[in-house]
């Protein structure tokens, strides 16, 4: 299936206007939407669409844009990377709002670790389709 008919069928900011769906979207929990900057396979401005769709039929979102991302960096290369995992950090820090002692041993917590080289990382980027 290609195109415009898989846009229709699996596209969620399509599917949440039609009808019988549209009236449901202000009843879902709170949304966070996660897009980066530099994602060539899908542009950060269709998360914008997306979140201003949301927001329009009353579903509680916010979209956090990562500066430099690709399509993969995010959910993939960074977690390899080990360190600083800014994705990571945004959703603990979600999943833990309110909660000061939660919070303050997340703040203490060592980086991860790496787990692959810098330059499989890099020839992974080069060759990957995403």
């Amino acid at each position: 299936m290609e195109g415009e008919e898989s846009l229709h069928r699996f596209s969620p900011e399509v599917r949440i206007q039609e009808p019988g769906i549209r009236d449901a979207v202000s009843l879902l929990p709170p949304i966070m939407l996660f897009h980066g900057t530099s994602d060539n396979s899908i542009p950060a401005a269709s998360s914008k669409e997306f979140l201003e769709t949301l927001q329009r039929l009353g579903a509680h979102a916010e979209l956090i844009l990562f500066d430099g991302k690709n399509h993969t960096d995010l959910f993939l290369q960074d977690p390899l990377r080990g360190g600083k995992d800014d994705l990571f950090e945004h959703v603990v820090a979600v999943i833990h709002d309110g909660d000061t002692a939660a919070l303050a041993k997340d703040a203490m917590a060592p980086p991860s670790r790496r787990l692959v080289p810098e330059v499989l990382l890099r020839l992974a980027s080069g060759i990957s389709p995403f």
